[in-house]
Parts: structure tokens; C-alpha cells; sequence
């Protein structure tokens, strides 16, 4: 990719980090509802082998992309780099949290 390019792939790649996230967290929530509702009966599915391997290979990403940008911080600019950093500890914290 040439230099000028790099900085808008790595937002697309951190908006789909984002998405991504999004998705994991909705998942959370189905799995805690499902399980809300066995307490009155419903069936419940109680493995969280494939939601801890959602989760495992979202912070798997995460820290790739993190080291990519890192890597290219100055090629990104102070401008757009606390940003980004600011976008990653917001995705990180976020699955911490839930």
C-alpha cells in the first residue's frame, strides 16, 4: 500500500474492529438473556466455548492491529494517532467490562 493510503487502512480496519466488538457484546447479551430466561424453564445452551473463542480472537486482532499501528505511528501523525489509540483502549475496555 502506498504511505498515503495506510492511514485509511487502518481505520477501516479499526472501524471493523468496532463492528466486530459490537457484535461480541450483542452475543454477550443474547447468552446472559438465555440464561435469564432458564431460570424459568427455557432451554439454555451453557457452553461458552465459542463465545470465549469470539472474544479470544477478538483481542487477538485487537493486539495485532494495535502493534501495526504502533508500528506506523509516524506515518499516521499526531493527529490521528491519539485517536486511534483512544478508539482501541475504548474496544478494550469494553470486553474487559462485560
Amino acid at each position: 500500500a502506498a504511505p498515503q493510503e495506510l492511514p485509511t487502512l487502518i481505520l477501516e480496519a479499526v472501524k471493523e474492529l468496532e463492528a466486530a466488538k459490537q457484535q461480541v457484546l450483542k452475543r454477550i447479551q443474547i447468552w446472559k438473556r438465555q440464561q435469564q430466561l432458564a431460570g424459568n424453564g427455557a432451554l439454555f445452551e451453557e457452553n461458552l466455548a465459542p463465545l470465549q473463542k469470539r472474544c479470544e480472537s477478538l483481542v487477538e486482532v485487537y493486539f495485532q492491529l494495535h502493534q501495526q499501528v504502533m508500528a506506523a505511528s509516524a506515518e499516521l501523525g499526531a493527529e490521528v494517532l491519539p485517536r486511534l489509540l483512544e478508539r482501541f483502549n475504548e474496544v478494550l475496555s469494553s470486553l474487559v467490562k462485560r
